[in-house]
């Protein structure tokens, strides 16, 4: 069976849907079911964790593509996912990575959990005030994947998380792809990433594999009814959603995905407080500058001066 020998490591809501739609559409490229999270094992993402050999069986459709792949959005954020994946691939792995603006990243992370029931706390303000207790083991939502989902500032320090991937592969083998990049120029940055992977750049189909990825985009989601979101996302559930666990009973797995497809309104989010944007630049400024000395790039955009 083959393995997997290249990571798309996150973040979430950066894009990743994105990306990984684009990459699913090449032909050289074999692409697992996303959100995999086999690695990072202090994230406790799956509990009991998933088993190497159900992680493998979801790579099973593999053939003769030139690379196999994986997207697990959390793996960035995890203190151990880079020396695990290096434990485990050969040495010609490829990391790929998504970064995005932490201040707006962290208005559509917020969102998210608030849809997905991983975040109790439906104001950001009020979410990121709760953060210290929460990193004590307090005021903590009645389940969230993965645990450390709603520490938020401390998912925003980029620098680090990119240079253990950089220590545990080499930067030959880490490719850093802005969110800003993709959205201004998606089939110049497309090109980039599949010569880093080395597959064709050109292939019968490609502006098609463009078009669908451009409506990949995230979107704002909430739901219809709460409860129905309960039972979906509990996380018994989404073992079964997610392939770690068998469904319980037949057709117990379409019945959940059913649920979850016919509990989503899509609407616009909330324009996050001008004053809170602009406490979190400057707060967040001496991450974004050590990210710009680690890469060797301005991201004048995200800088508190750029306000």
């Amino acid at each position: 069976m083959r393995r997997p020998d290249f990571f798309f490591v996150g973040h979430p809501r950066s894009g990743s849907g994105l990306l990984d739609s684009f990459l699913k559409g090449h032909p050289d490229l074999f692409m697992a079911r996303k959100e995999l999270h086999y690695f990072g094992s202090d994230l406790r993402y799956h509990d009991p964790p998933r088993s190497l050999e159900n992680y493998l069986q979801h790579f099973k459709g593999a053939r003769d593509e030139a690379r196999v792949g994986e997207a697990s959005t959390w793996y960035l954020a995890s203190e151990r996912a880079a020396q695990e994946i290096r434990q485990f691939a050969d040495d010609d792995v490829r990391i790929l990575m998504l970064l995005r603006d932490p201040v707006t990243w962290l208005a559509s992370l917020h969102s998210h959990l608030v849809f997905t029931g991983d975040e109790d706390i439906p104001e950001l303000r009020a979410a990121l005030e709760a953060e210290p207790e929460r990193r004590a083991g307090r005021r903590l939502p009645a389940y969230s994947i993965p645990a450390c989902a709603t520490w938020y500032r401390f998912h925003t320090d980029y620098a680090t998380q990119v240079q253990r991937y950089f220590h545990a592969f080499g930067r030959e083998r880490v490719k850093v792809i802005i969110l800003d990049d993709m959205r201004d120029q998606p089939a110049a940055v497309l090109d980039d990433v599949l010569r880093f992977l080395d597959v064709r750049v050109e292939f019968d189909g490609k502006q098609a594999v463009l078009d669908a990825g451009q409506r990949a985009r995230n979107s704002n989601r909430t739901v219809r009814s709460r409860r129905v979101r309960h039972f979906v996302n509990t996380p018994r559930n989404r073992r079964v959603l997610e392939g770690v666990d068998p469904a319980p009973v037949p057709g117990m797995g379409m019945l959940i995905r059913g649920l979850r497809r016919g509990n989503i309104v899509y609407a616009e989010r909330a324009r996050t407080d001008p004053d809170l944007v602009r406490t979190l630049r400057n707060e967040l400024d001496p991450g974004v500058a050590a990210l710009e000395e680690l890469l060797g790039r301005p991201l004048a955009s995200w800088r508190a001066s750029g306000t």
